[in-house]
């Protein structure tokens, strides 16, 4: 469901999403106010993507939100996501935020007033809280980051990890296409 905000005291503007050609937003996704959805971007069912206190929220082309994923910020900020960009199952993405490219966020992940340079990898069940996050760094699942002398003490992604993303981008892409088929001859 693509919806207007509501005006406020901190935003006098209402504003609609707007959503790329290329791009799939399920009906079950509730997406509100200014959230601006890039080309090739997969919006799996459950997800709430909510611009009506944070604004904008920005995803970037070719990223996957997938499914009971939340999107929310504190009145005054915003999110963005570059490109390729991976939030998988249940995350909870908190503004303000800023997510570099390429990066994998895991299931269940909570990420708030950071910023993650490109390629980095927060692992299943992670907290990233207050931190700057250089490029390539890996959060170990379950760890809690909320130090930024511990963010700065994160190693790189582990080879083995190193290509997870291109797939999850890889699979998501692909629906984000077939099910905007599917859409169009049910119409």
């Amino acid at each position: 469901m693509l919806k207007r905000n509501t005006r406020t005291s901190w935003n006098s503007l209402e504003s609609m999403p707007t959503v790329a050609k290329t791009a799939y937003v399920d009906d079950s996704a509730t997406v509100i106010g200014d959230v601006r959805i890039g080309g090739g971007v997969y919006v799996a069912p459950g997800v709430s993507l909510r611009a009506d206190e944070a604004t904008p929220i920005i995803i970037g082309d070719e990223c996957n939100v997938q499914d009971g994923v939340v999107f929310h910020g504190l009145k005054g900020s915003s999110i963005e996501l570059g490109r390729r960009v991976s939030v998988a199952h249940g995350a909870v993405m908190h503004g303000p935020l800023k997510v570099g490219d390429e990066s994998f966020i895991g299931f269940n992940a909570v990420v708030h007033a950071s910023t993650l340079g490109k390629r980095c990898f927060v692992g299943h069940g992670a907290l990233v809280i207050g931190v700057v996050l250089k490029e390539g760094r890996f959060v170990p699942h379950g760890a809690v980051v909320d130090v930024q002398e511990v963010a700065d003490s994160l190693g790189p992604v582990p080879d083995g990890l190193c290509e997870f993303n291109d797939e999850v981008v890889e699979v998501n892409c692909e629906f984000a296409k077939g099910y905007s088929i599917l859409d169009k001859a049910c119409d």
